[in-house]
């Protein structure tokens, strides 16, 4: 896709299996597996898409999936698919991983982080892209190193205590530009300081609020996943996207989302919003 200059390419980096009822909530299997089906273990599969972004001056990545880095218990707890696909992805878009500039976490959840990583040849990790500044809000990231009782499974803290070591940690404080025609905004809701994406070009703006809305099935106001901290301040932003997107026409890029990745929002029957696949 292009905005004007800028070019944009959703990634598939691996996808996993999930208990449906985690991603949805408060509504019930009978309704929400017509959307998703589920396997007999209550699994469903999601994608993990970050985005890839090419400015004039800079290569950035927004998120980065599981990467490879995972032990073989957290594999298995996440029913990952196979082996990252970044090194494909980044090959066939013609770009190697020393040619990113940028990483932006809107998260530090470990579908969101880890893929920063990558195992090295002596089975420690590494960075996966060596000349990237890594961005991130200041406060998800004294969440992601304090997890409590609740968060400590989604934050991996051993493998980010790597990326905090690495000298490449740009830590954000709310709202504002990070590069040519990209900025940030906080969210909240999934997690406290999760971060949107926002890329403006060529007249029209993509927007990647990552697990404020991970799928298309979750553009009805009160499908909220289980796991958000906040679902009130997820039902509130959903609530802003719809306007935005049916006002101006923005396209968002779903980070999780197993056939569409980018999509419009048209209101159909009875005020009923629905996408439109963007290619």
């Amino acid at each position: 896709m292009r905005l004007g200059d800028i070019e944009l390419h959703s990634i598939l980096e691996n996808y996993f299996h999930l208990d449906g009822g985690a991603m949805f909530g408060v509504i019930p299997k009978v309704i929400w597996s017509k959307l998703y089906p589920s396997d007999d273990n209550n699994l469903i599969r999601l994608d993990l898409n970050p985005l890839l972004i090419k400015t004039g001056q800079d290569i950035i990545v927004v998120d980065t999936g599981f990467g490879d880095i995972l032990n073989e218990r957290q594999r298995k707890i996440n029913a990952l698919a196979g082996e990252t696909r970044w090194d494909q992805e980044l090959a066939r878009l013609n770009f190697k991983p020393e040619d990113i500039t940028a990483v932006v976490l809107t998260h530090a959840h470990a579908d969101h982080a880890s893929g920063a990583l990558k195992a090295n040849p002596d089975g420690r990790p590494g960075l996966r892209f060596p000349n990237a500044k890594i961005y991130v809000q200041q406060g998800e990231w004294n969440d992601a190193m304090n997890p409590n009782e609740r968060t400590a499974a989604t934050y991996l803290v051993d493998n980010l205590r790597v990326l905090d070591d690495s000298g490449k940690m740009e830590l954000l404080e709310g709202d504002g530009p990070l590069f040519s025609g990209v900025s940030v905004k906080v969210m909240g809701g999934h997690t406290p300081y999760s971060q949107a994406v926002i890329v403006d070009g060529g007249g029209q703006r993509v927007i990647y609020p990552a697990d404020i809305m991970p799928s298309s099935a979750h553009i009805k106001i009160p499908y909220v996943a289980a796991v958000d901290l906040d679902p009130l301040t997820t039902m509130k932003r959903k609530r802003w996207l719809h306007e935005q997107m049916l006002k101006d026409g923005w396209i968002l890029a779903f980070d999780h989302d197993i056939n569409y990745k980018f999509a419009r929002f048209r209101e159909g029957e009875k005020g009923k919003v629905e996408p439109v696949k963007v290619e």
